[in-house]
């Protein structure tokens, strides 16, 4: 027999409005995104007896040096690398082996481009199953945390660069899962209309996708389809033949602004320990997708980029 008790009374109450703080994020502004890391690591007091994994793909440039690894070369934190794959995929079994053989005290995930690992999920939940604190690195992922929802969430910190997804001149955010901080950062990043630049970006990396299809013996998509909540800071492509930095000078002299992320390593990663990374070093280039490029624009590019091939 059906009772015949409200349903409010039976199931429980609802509020006209939440009231709880559940699902809440705190942001902490910094000039960088660099500075944002090193504030956490400090922080965090990490120093020479700690031990941070880290991916096997990280780059250094004259002007910039490398924004994630300084920090940690700033307080002797001992690196351990652990293996990417050509397509810039983690290889889990080689970051299983690096958690088992060395007492890290923290995962550093970094989505390069936007894009998503593959196996991320069993990536957080080895970590997790480790005790070890996860840091994502989102300086190219943060509308793929933002608006797509798909990182950044169950990790411990995240790490937004707002001058590579926003145009902006600078900026970093600290990103915290757990703990109280300002609004600054939020009002920095809100600001902007996030979803039309998130389908912009989208659409722009749709259409090289399919445009680039038609030169597969010369150029490799790195990430050929871009998975739902996946909003890309660049569309990475890896040179078959031809010279990279010939073709980087090329495109760039024509007025198409293309990057090589990254195009040098940094010293800590020995090319023989990981051939894949310093192969994808020498071939990588990233087209531009952001959210002042036409489709016009992007034909041009595609059309300048056969000539320099």
């Amino acid at each position: 027999m059906l009772s015949s008790a409200p349903a409010a009374e039976s199931r429980g109450m609802i509020a006209k409005a939440a009231a709880a703080a559940r699902g809440s994020r705190s942001y902490r502004f910094f000039e960088s995104a660099w500075m944002a890391f090193s504030h956490y690591l400090a922080a965090g007091a990490y120093s020479g007896s700690d031990t941070i994994l880290l991916p096997a793909y990280i780059g250094w440039s004259p002007r910039e040096g490398s924004g994630v690894f300084d920090p940690i070369a700033a307080r002797a934190i001992h690196p351990v690398f652990y293996r990417m794959s050509g397509s810039l995929e983690i290889d889990v079994d080689h970051l299983r082996e690096c958690i088992e053989q060395t007492s890290a005290r923290a995962l550093l995930i970094v989505h390069y481009f936007g894009y998503v690992d593959a196996s991320y999920g069993r990536v957080l939940r080895l970590a997790r199953d480790a005790g070890l604190e996860i840091i994502e690195d989102e300086a190219h992922a943060m509308l793929s945390d933002l608006i797509g929802g798909i990182c950044g969430r169950e990790s411990d910190v995240a790490l937004y660069s707002l001058h590579k997804m926003l145009p902006v001149s600078a900026g970093g955010a600290l990103v915290s899962n757990r703990d109280g901080g300002d609004s600054a950062a939020a009002a920095q990043i809100w600001r902007h209309d996030l979803a039309a630049i998130a389908a912009r970006r989208r659409a722009n990396a749709r259409w090289l996708a399919s445009a680039i299809a038609g030169l597969e013996d010369e150029v490799v998509p790195l990430r050929p389809v871009l998975r739902e909540g996946e909003i890309p800071q660049t569309f990475p492509v890896c040179l078959k033949h031809a010279d990279r930095n010939c073709v980087y000078r090329e495109m760039n002299a024509a007025g198409f602004g293309v990057v090589s992320l990254y195009h040098t390593l940094i010293d800590a990663i020995e090319k023989r320990d990981f051939p894949a990374s310093g192969l994808l070093a020498s071939r990588i280039l990233n087209l531009p997708v952001h959210q002042d490029v036409t489709v016009p624009d992007l034909e041009c590019l595609v059309a300048r980029l056969k000539q320099a091939l």
